[in-house]
């Protein structure tokens, strides 16, 4: 697999993930592995963001792919949970819903 990811310090995360923990999560997403969903701005015009399941990240459709993790969830439910807040906090703190710049600048809080 080799996707690139960008993680931020300031990642949203679902109440499932240890922060403690963080840096090995971040390390088994590389890998693909464990049941984790990140959620990444869409490179699609028509769609804002991406729900991918750490699992899906080894197909060859995300080969050479440059990811900025904008959310770490443990479960899909979750991880809209975190698209939710991380859309009312984007609305909160620059006044739109540009999510993908929202994301790619990385400062959440």
């Amino acid at each position: 697999m080799r996707v690139k990811f960008k993680f931020f310090p300031q990642v949203y995360t679902s109440e499932g993930i240890n922060p403690k923990k963080l840096f090995f999560i971040r390390q088994k997403i590389k890998r693909g592995k464990g049941g984790y969903f990140v959620i990444v701005p869409s490179e699609k015009e028509d769609e804002l963001l991406e729900i991918i399941g750490s699992g899906e990240l080894k197909k060859s459709i995300y080969d050479g792919k440059r990811l900025i993790v904008g959310g770490i969830s443990d479960d899909k439910e979750d991880a809209m949970k975190l698209v939710l807040l991380m859309t009312e906090d984007c609305r909160r703190i620059r006044g739109d819903l540009n999510l993908k710049e929202f994301i790619a600048c990385g400062q959440f809080f």
